[in-house]
């Protein structure tokens, strides 16, 4: 009986594995989830910028006592588009947090339209900016009081109060599109194995010519467009602001399904230094064909 129930557990073991490898990105979320993340960074308004990452606290469930949808841990992904100082008379801090996506620990990547409701005690406002706290009715009140007139005068050229958002400060965000597997990009299959130049500084180098040629288009659609990779950086590509493919460098070309209406595409690399991470700027440009595009470095 014994010898039979580990005869057993060896031959259910492979299939059991091979059914959790074959389970795809299956996280679905409706919209108006709130879901609650703290920053991995300190973020300073009119200091901070790029490419940001956030944490999920909690674990996110549709219903109690059912299987977690977004598991604790996992990261959400943004950048900062705006961040300002507050102003030395009128105006205040105010930073914008625009969130792009969710990763998991099992390499799914969920692209998502989201916004800031709160971050601590500061609010945003109807377009997701965070905007920071003054003390206006305190700053009139001392400037009229004799005792601290001369010292609020003297301080007039000053800056309003800062916004900080430290490591500790709690954010609540709420989802404005529904979460959906489809959209899912895992990142096993968007960057598979594939040699990495061994050369200490890839900033230098450059990627070879035209070793692929371009795939004839399909049938004649006007849908399935090449997108190239002639950086030595690995380019996160972007449709209409949603992150849809992980590129590896000098990749390609890899086909994407474009929508018939008009759409941007974008792309962003981060390079890693000895002084921390340094976003890289890249652009798109029509290939030599005229019938796709390849991401190039913006300085080149």
């Amino acid at each position: 009986m014994k010898s039979l129930l580990i005869w057993t557990v060896i031959v259910f073991s492979p299939a059991a594995s091979a059914l959790a490898a074959a389970a795809p990105c299956q996280a679905s979320l409706p919209a108006g989830t709130i879901i609650r993340i703290f920053p991995d960074e300190k973020l300073v308004a009119g200091k901070a910028f790029g490419p940001v990452i956030f944490t999920v606290t909690p674990d996110v469930r549709l219903f109690p006592n059912r299987p977690v949808v977004i598991p604790r841990g996992s990261k959400v992904l943004g950048n900062l588009m705006e961040s300002k100082q507050a102003g030395r008379l009128v105006g205040r801090a105010q930073t914008q947090i625009v969130l792009t996506s969710i990763l998991t620990a099992d390499s799914c990547e969920y692209p998502i339209d989201a916004k800031v409701l709160e971050a601590g005690r500061y609010t945003a406002n109807r377009d997701g900016v965070i905007v920071g706290r003054n003390h206006a009715r305190r700053d009139l009140l001392e400037l009229l009081f004799p005792p601290t007139t001369i010292y609020q005068l003297i301080r007039i050229p000053s800056r309003g109060p800062s916004l900080v958002i430290d490591l500790e400060t709690p954010i609540t965000i709420k989802l404005t599109e529904p979460l959906t597997a489809e959209s899912a990009v895992s990142r096993a299959e968007a960057a598979p194995s594939l040699p990495v130049p061994s050369t200490p500084s890839p900033a230098r180098l450059g990627c070879a010519g035209s070793r692929v040629q371009t795939p004839p288009w399909p049938g004649g659609s006007d849908v399935f467009y090449p997108i190239r990779n002639r950086t030595p950086y690995q380019a996160r590509l972007y449709l209409n602001g949603r992150p849809v493919r992980l590129l590896p460098p000098c990749y390609g070309p890899t086909m994407l399904i474009a929508f018939r209406s008009n759409f941007r595409l974008t792309a962003a690399a981060v390079l890693a230094t000895r002084d921390g991470q340094t976003q890289v700027r890249l652009q798109i440009v029509p290939n030599e064909n005229q019938d796709g595009w390849d991401i190039v470095d913006e300085s080149q």
